[in-house]
């Protein structure tokens, strides 16, 4: 029997026990791969990341804490390499614009065969990408489209993010300032900036943005 010179190191990110354990499983039939870490929110992510330093890591997009794009975001700005599938119930355009746009490796649906989770890890680690064919379309669509939404999602900082995330929770300013260890008028000039760089005017609008680009559940 002829083992793998080189195992592939995957860190395995979601929030919900039964699905890292399902991708365990999965992938521990692969001689080639090993799940080196697991992770149930954003933060852990970053910690696991730096503790295990994994080949792939396969990010679900809504998790607590810090959503699949925000910690995308902070393992690009490292620089470190590190290959990133987002795996997520989403195929609408505006969450795929924004995942390609921060620089995802692939984005696999929750709904795909569990082969295609293999097939996506040893793609991108090869230097490839694997998107699912529904997301490969948006791809196209966005390249085709004139308008492209993930723009204004980019110059948000990553306090704003955060921001975003917990007014469309349902925050009040308050609770986000306790959250946030910031004062209530800092949450407002945030919300303040959120209105102007997404171009809207209500809470409710704030919402919708965040639902429709994945960093909440709607």
């Amino acid at each position: 029997m002829m083992f793998p010179s080189r195992v592939i190191s995957v860190l395995v990110a979601d929030d919900h026990s039964v699905v890292r354990e399902g991708i365990r499983r999965v992938i521990e039939t692969e001689m080639d791969i090993k799940v080196c870490a697991e992770a149930e929110n954003g933060r852990q992510v970053l910690e696991e990341i730096e503790r295990h330093r994994p080949d792939v890591v396969i990010l679900d997009i809504n998790m607590p804490e810090m959503g699949g794009l925000e910690s995308l975001e902070r393992i690009r700005s490292s620089r470190s390499g590190i290959k990133v599938v987002l795996l997520s119930v989403r195929s609408d355009a505006p969450v795929v614009q924004s995942a390609v746009s921060l620089g995802t490796d692939g984005y696999v649906l929750k709904t795909a065969r569990t082969s295609d989770i293999i097939d996506a890890i040893r793609a991108v680690h090869g230097g490839g990408s694997y998107f699912s064919p529904t997301i490969a379309k948006e791809i196209v669509d966005q390249i085709r489209g004139p308008q492209n939404e993930a723009e204004p999602f980019r110059t948000l900082s990553p306090r704003e993010r955060e921001v975003l995330c917990l007014i469309a929770e349902g925050r009040s300013a308050k609770e986000i300032a306790s959250d946030l260890h910031i004062s209530s008028k800092t949450v407002e000039a945030h919300r303040t900036s959120l209105t102007r760089k997404l171009g809207v005017r209500k809470a409710t609008e704030l919402v919708r943005y965040a639902i429709r680009h994945g960093l909440v559940d709607p």
